[in-house]
Order: structure tokens, then C-alpha cells, then sequence
């Protein structure tokens, strides 16, 4: 390729031009981020991470990073502010990005208090809080299922005698499916309310759709929707944290009319919520009987679950990096992209190395390479032979491999 010549006076255009270097704090509980941190650095930014005490010995990407800074309590709020105002009064701190679910309300707690832009507590809410999401979408039209927050009692009652049984209860600031439970009747409600004792505002009742779930993976620049990939889990996560099994996940037809309705529900859900810029990670749930589409609940961050590593094969779009580019860009552009497709199935295995030889397809684009973990992803233009190859590989790591362990409800559970 030949190498385009520049003027001095082209050249020092381009370096007044060129955007100014920040220092980005990346708040991360677990080691995660990676490519978020790489890309901001390589992009000429500074980044420093937050972690937890038992995170600061983890593997972070400490080639890139101004600092790794531990405190003994990530979720300490107190602690955490008074240990990042202690820091900038030597660095200056331009952003504050969240690398999971669970720093999300430590992030916009930092930015309000430093005044750093992005997304504040307010706006926080609707993507932290399983009621307040509810509440704010159902006042803006979006569907969802029927619910009430376990709060006064008579509406509880009044709830349970107008929507039939079964309902879940589930906690408003735990992290995806975590600490949800399905209830049959009235007793167990009940009894599950006074167990909860003064924690039952923190909780909501909703009614019980059996369907199959969803999750939309967005790109977000000035309330705009960018970039959204559209794919179907396997087995919903409510039922792998209560069951066990094998994750799956694979983008659909982009010419199916679930992929249509799907793209203009989770328009109409971030505009509802009101998120500026970032990325997001929704999931939607098809009612089985019904065939109509619910919202059940939003993040603003990317997906866990090597789901951003499935959307990069079939697009070649990683959030990760377009994160980085929203957050330290003035004018964010969204680079071409593939349309073709991807899915993966992902378990803990009862091997420490499992050999995944031979799952050697040649639309075999990623083996997992992690202790007691097995996991494969799948590329192709024909999104039917993506969902054959992702239901074989499922199979076949429930046979051979998977290893069964029951779920811990903590804030370190990672794929």
C-alpha cells in the first residue's frame, strides 16, 4: 500500500484535530474489560482500574493501564468515593466507566458527586432497577408483563386475585436473573414476602410468561440506535441459574419478522429509559401463546456471557471497542459492519482442559481455552446453519462434557 505524503502544516492540522487524551476510570469488581481498556489506550487515553482488594492481584492488562487501585469494598460507597477524590487531586479523571452490571450504580454515584458527563443516577434507575424500568416503560406504552412491587400489601393481594398464577418475584437491584424465584400460589407468596421481612420494597411480583427469551446488543450515539444485533438464548438464564446446563446464544434471521419486531421494540425501550450514548444489553421474552414480545429488563453495558464475542463474529462490530470510542469521542461514527451470523454454546465442564478438537467444523471460529470451561462459537452467512451447528454443539458438550454445578447467587459469577 503507498504511503500517503502529509505537509507540516497537514500534520500539525491533524494534531490540533485530533481529540485531547483522557483519563478514563475503568470500576471493575472481576477482571473484565479487557478490550474496552486496550482499545481506550490504544486510542492515546490513560486508563486506570478500580477493583476490589481480592481483584488487585488478577490478571488486568497492567502493560496498558496508568494503575491498577484497590479498595477493600467496591460497593462501599463511602469508600469508594473518598478514595477516588483522594486521586484526583493529583490526576484529573474525564470519565468513569463501569466494566459489569454491579458497578453501574457505583459509576453514576462517582460521576454526580465529580461531575464527570455520562450517565447519572437518575437515568441509572431505569437501567439498574427492575420496578423503575417497569414503571417508566409501561408509562411510555412499551409492553411488560403485568406486575406490582411487593410494597403495599392490599396490592399485592388485589395483583394475585386479577393475574393468575404463576409469578416471579424478583429482587429490583440484582443482576440479571439472580435471586429470582417462580412462585405457584398465594401461600408461597405470602411466605416469601414475610421471609424477606424489611427487605420487601426491594422486591417486585410479576406475572410468569413461559416463552423464549431474547437480547438486543445495542450501540447508542445521541439517543440514535446505531448498531443493534438481535439473538435468541437457548435455554433463558432464569432456568440455567435454577437448573444448570448449557448457554446458548445465536443471532436470528435478520429477514424474520421477529428480528423486525424486535428492532423496533428496543428502539422505542431506549428511547423510553433515555440513554445518551453507550451500549446496552436488552432482553425481551415472546410469549409462547401469544406470540407478542415483552420487555423484561435492560442494562447499560455490555453483555456477559462471551455474547459481545458472538455479535463480533457475525458483524465484526465489538462493543467493547465501540464503548470505548462513545465514551473519549466528541463526533462517534459507527464503522462499516458484516451482516452475517454467529452463535455459541458455552458450560462448565467436569474436565479441567476438556479437549474441544473435535468440534472442528470449519464454521468453528473460537474453542474456549479456560479451567473447567468448555465453549464453541460458530460463524456463517446462513443463519439456519448456525442454529443446526449451535443445538449439535449444545448436545454434544451436555453429553460429554458439562459439569453440573449449582449456582451461587454472588456478584463474581462469570462465564
Amino acid at each position: 500500500m503507498p504511503v500517503k505524503q502529509t505537509s507540516p502544516k497537514a500534520e500539525q492540522e491533524a494534531v490540533i484535530a485530533a481529540p485531547k487524551p483522557m483519563r478514563v476510570l475503568c470500576i471493575a469488581g472481576v477482571v473484565s474489560g479487557r478490550p474496552f481498556m486496550m482499545e481506550a489506550a490504544k486510542r492515546g487515553h490513560k486508563v486506570i482500574v478500580l477493583t476490589s482488594k481480592k481483584g488487585l492481584e488478577a490478571e488486568w492488562p497492567r502493560e496498558i493501564l496508568e494503575e491498577v487501585i484497590a479498595v477493600p469494598d467496591i460497593f462501599d460507597e463511602k469508600e469508594v468515593r473518598n478514595t477516588i477524590a483522594w486521586v484526583s487531586q493529583r490526576r484529573k479523571i474525564d470519565r468513569i466507566v463501569p466494566m459489569g452490571d454491579w458497578e453501574v450504580e457505583i459509576a453514576c454515584m462517582l460521576r454526580e458527586h465529580m461531575r464527570v458527563p455520562g450517565m447519572g443516577e437518575t437515568t441509572m434507575r431505569y437501567f439498574r432497577d427492575k420496578l423503575a424500568m417497569r414503571m417508566k416503560a409501561h408509562e411510555d406504552k412499551v409492553p411488560v408483563p403485568e406486575f406490582v412491587h411487593v410494597l403495599n400489601h392490599d396490592e399485592v393481594f388485589e395483583y394475585m386475585q386479577r393475574v393468575p398464577a404463576p409469578w416471579v418475584i424478583k429482587p429490583r437491584l440484582a443482576a440479571a436473573s439472580m435471586g429470582i424465584k417462580v412462585l405457584h400460589d398465594d401461600q408461597e407468596v405470602w411466605k416469601k414476602i414475610m421471609d424477606l421481612g424489611d427487605k420487601q420494597s426491594g422486591y417486585l411480583l410479576e406475572k410468569y410468561t413461559p416463552g423464549d427469551v431474547y437480547h438486543v446488543d445495542s450501540v447508542v450515539s445521541e439517543r440514535e440506535v446505531l448498531f443493534a444485533s438481535t439473538s435468541i438464548y437457548g435455554t433463558p438464564m432464569l432456568d440455567l441459574n435454577v437448573k444448570g446446563g448449557i448457554f446458548t446464544t445465536r443471532l436470528i434471521d435478520r429477514k424474520s419478522p421477529d428480528w423486525k419486531a424486535l428492532q423496533a421494540l428496543n428502539r422505542d425501550v431506549i428511547k423510553s429509559l433515555g440513554l445518551v450514548r453507550g451500549v446496552t444489553h436488552i432482553e425481551y421474552i415472546k410469549d409462547r401463546e401469544t406470540g407478542k414480545f415483552f420487555f423484561l429488563e435492560a442494562g447499560a453495558r455490555v453483555g456477559a456471557a462471551k455474547i459481545p464475542d458472538v455479535a463480533w463474529h457475525a458483524t465484526d462490530i465489538c462493543l467493547w471497542y465501540e464503548w470505548a470510542k462513545i465514551e473519549t469521542q466528541a463526533d462517534y461514527h459507527l464503522p462499516p459492519f458484516r451482516e452475517g451470523y454467529a452463535g455459541g454454546a458455552m458450560c462448565l465442564s467436569r474436565y479441567q482442559w476438556p479437549d474441544l478438537s473435535s468440534f472442528n467444523d470449519p464454521e468453528v471460529v473460537w474453542t474456549q481455552k479456560k479451567e473447567w470451561h468448555a465453549g464453541v462459537i460458530v460463524r456463517s452467512d446462513d443463519p439456519a446453519r448456525v442454529e443446526q451447528l449451535v443445538n449439535s454443539y449444545a448436545e454434544r458438550l451436555a453429553r460429554d462434557y458439562m459439569a453440573h454445578v449449582p449456582t451461587k447467587d454472588h456478584k463474581d459469577s462469570t462465564m
